[in-house]
């Protein structure tokens, strides 16, 4: 699966997404135009049992002012999440999770087969810190995507910080979408496979789009 971020219309970051049954990853690189002003080569990986629940999540972020390498090694009895810097031991720490919390992307595609209920709760570990995620489908909508004109069911997510700490500085592509000041749309289509056409995200003064270049099962 292969998508575009657009911002004024123009691609500015490419993301590939690959999931082999146990193994979710994701690789996010800006595209020449963005680097000019945002570099990225971001990648993530997820080692995930059943219902997307991550066992390990590993970050690996080189954009243009900011730099990380972490793995993050969840222990679901204890609800514990450990945190093991590559780059800065001083940020090597444990924290608390949610049972269900799942990192983003995980979390994404848990929730493409949850599309037969009309709301529900997302977990999520992003910053370090748990975040409750309400989740709705707000209506089936026809729009036009790279499959053609396809039937879509159209979502809403929202994000709260639950224990209200402040959110630690983290890459620009999960941390901007994990903010409880804003809602996350996304369209998935409303076939069995649920695939994500589409997201937006509002942010000033102009919202970010994500879209769909290309997807192969």
């Amino acid at each position: 699966m292969q998508l575009s971020i657009r911002y004024l219309g123009l691609p500015v970051v490419r993301v590939k997404i690959t999931d082999n049954g146990n193994e979710l990853k994701v690789h996010a690189k800006a595209t020449t135009i963005a680097s000019i002003a945002a570099k990225m080569d971001n990648t993530y990986i997820s080692e995930y049992t059943d219902d997307y629940l991550s066992s390990s999540y590993r970050k690996i972020i080189k954009q243009k002012d900011y730099a990380e390498d972490r793995i993050i090694n969840y222990d679901r009895i204890n609800m514990i999440a450990k945190r093991k810097s590559y780059i800065n031991e001083n940020i090597t720490k444990d924290y608390p999770i949610n049972g269900m919390s799942r990192d983003f992307f995980s979390a994404l595609f848990y929730l493409r087969g949850k599309l037969n209920e009309s709301k529900g709760d997302l977990w999520l570990d992003a910053n370090s810190l748990i975040w409750k995620a309400p989740y709705e489908i707000v209506k089936k909508e026809i729009i036009r995507t790279t499959l053609g004109k396809v039937e879509t069911i159209k979502v809403k997510i929202d994000f709260e910080n639950v224990n209200e700490l402040e959110k630690e500085r983290s890459d620009m592509l999960t941390n901007n979408l994990v903010n409880d000041e804003k809602s996350l749309y996304f369209w998935f289509t409303a076939d069995e496979q649920h695939i994500p056409v589409k997201a937006k995200f509002e942010m000033k003064p102009f919202p970010v789009i994500w879209k769909l270049d290309s997807y192969k099962d």
